[in-house]
């Protein structure tokens, strides 16, 4: 096997492992240990608060791209054209963000479902131990 077959190959492994979310999803909860299953679910609620907040200004932004055009339309009617243009410039960009967002929500939380899967692992799985002491 060629050294850069080995990094590649270990790199993959490297990133695998350091997403203990998903590694919890793919195991199941049953095999963690109740106090990495509680520090795992306030590394779950930092992780779904962030998504809401990330695709509350992500749709935000792209909800904001007919006042981009309403603006430049204005400011034709005016006889502002330049400042029209740079109007006109937002939105387009309001959509490249958007799209930007989803792809950088989707490589960095792996999508809502997901979070909304491991939560309720992680929530029943400490309700069973709670309920066998």
């Amino acid at each position: 096997m060629r050294p850069d077959d080995l990094d590649h190959l270990l790199k993959n492994l490297e990133q695998g492992a350091a997403d203990e979310l998903s590694e919890l999803e793919s195991l199941g909860a049953s095999f963690y240990p109740t106090g990495q299953l509680l520090r795992l679910r306030g590394q779950w609620e930092v992780k779904n608060t962030l998504f809401k907040k990330f695709q509350r200004f992500f749709i935000g932004a792209v909800a904001t791209s007919p006042v981009w055009l309403v603006l430049w339309g204005l400011c034709l009617k005016i006889g502002m054209a330049r400042l029209g243009l740079i109007f006109l410039a937002f939105f387009p960009f309001s959509f490249l963000l958007f799209f930007f967002g989803l792809y950088f929500m989707h490589t960095f939380f792996k999508g809502q479902g997901h979070l909304d899967r491991v939560g309720e692992m992680i929530s029943q799985e400490l309700q069973q131990r709670q309920g066998k002491t």
